[in-house]
């Protein structure tokens, strides 16, 4: 009986042995992890200050107050500390839609550079949809703040980026409520660190020395970088180009996978500090993917029906006034959709919306001329 009881003792005391080894390894694993956590959070926090401009949208101009720099909001924050903990008011649903801008800045050597890439991204959380419309970048319309008519994307070169964002808030009639600039050279950079793209090739076709095959194809940021932007060997021109951009976003969209290594998140996080502008804050970015993160589930791309025309030997994409008024339509109608709620169309239920009206074609096949850098 003695001799049962000091084994059941020392088994014990074993057992209680192990089970502290494997608290201390599932502490020491948790702290660990969030640790890297919270590392993850500052340097994110730290990359999208570095990153933040006060550009003023349509949005912001309505308000009397200037925007805040990032150093007056953190001095803010800290000031309105309350003097008891407040209450954390559940979160709202998520109602109105959200206007993005989207550059891409292509500079090169002795040259300020221009906004070859302008894609204004509308979310409607009403419906779980995205609206994604690309503006060629040698479409004709007057610049903002001049009287001017020129190329949409000399706006950046001439005025900067307010300028840029200020052009297209005018060309489409609607305010955007935020916009991310990234350099081209970066866009590059971060798809090396993230071990290139593998894209669907359309067109095969050699540019600047690279040979790129029909079918699947790898890139490298350089082998990227050139991809998106021959234009001259594409039948569809300037067409053509934004589509094999858009092919680029998505895969790196496809990547995000790779930010788990926290090499691979260190080296995007430091090209995107470099390369990178926006009016987000951190809050901003928070929000938006806490709020907006799930609340597309199908994105429609439309382009604008025009005719490329030669003005005094310069290539220009002409969109006629009516076209640029049916896209107009096109953007209000779509931040406008809402869920039927009836029990008629039960589109709740079934996820549906009330149709668009005047629908912008998803082709606009325009005759190329000479096209002028």
């Amino acid at each position: 009986m003695k001799e049962t009881t000091r084994k059941e003792r020392i088994a014990r005391t074993a057992r209680q042995k192990w089970a502290r080894i494997l608290l201390a390894g599932g502490i020491a694993c948790l702290v660990g992890l969030g640790g890297y956590a919270t590392y993850v959070y500052f340097s994110i926090k730290q990359t999208v200050n570095s990153m933040y401009v006060p550009l003023r949208t349509e949005k912001t101009k309505a308000s009397s107050l200037p925007v805040p720099t990032v150093r007056q909001q953190e001095r803010a924050e800290k000031q309105a500390q309350p003097a008891q903990p407040a209450v954390q008011p559940e979160k709202a649903e998520v109602h109105e839609p959200v206007t993005l801008l989207l550059l891409g800045i292509d500079e090169r050597e002795n040259d300020k550079g221009r906004s070859d890439v302008i894609l204004v991204l509308t979310v409607n959380p009403q419906t779980k949809s995205a609206l994604l419309v690309s503006i060629p970048r040698d479409t004709r319309t007057q610049l903002a703040h001049s009287k001017t008519l020129d190329k949409i994307n000399h706006a950046y070169a001439f005025g900067g980026l307010q300028q840029a964002v200020d052009t297209v808030e005018q060309f489409i009639s609607a305010p955007v409520d935020y916009v991310v600039a990234a350099n081209m050279e970066g866009f590059a950079g971060i798809i090396d660190t993230l071990g290139g793209v593998d894209v669907e090739n359309k067109l095969a076709f050699t540019y600047a020395d690279y040979h790129f095959p029909l079918g699947p194809i790898h890139l490298d940021g350089k082998q990227a970088l050139v991809y998106a932007r021959m234009r001259y060997e594409d039948p569809r021109g300037d067409l053509g180009r934004n589509e094999r951009q858009q092919l680029l976003i998505k895969a790196l969209m496809q990547k995000k996978g790779a930010l788990a290594s926290p090499s691979t998140l260190n080296g995007v996080l430091d090209t995107m500090g470099k390369y990178v502008k926006t009016n987000m804050t951190f809050d901003d970015m928070k929000m938006l993917v806490q709020s907006y993160g799930t609340a597309v589930s199908s994105v429609e791309t439309i382009r604008m029906e025009g005719n490329g025309q030669l003005i005094n030997g310069i290539y220009y994409y002409i969109v006629s006034q009516g076209e640029r008024e049916k896209l107009i339509r096109r953007l209000s109608a779509f931040r406008e959709q809402v869920v039927e709620k009836g029990a008629e169309k039960g589109a709740e239920k079934a996820g549906e919306a009330k149709p668009l009206p005047n629908q912008a074609s998803d082709s606009m096949e325009g005759r190329r001329g000479e096209q002028n850098e």
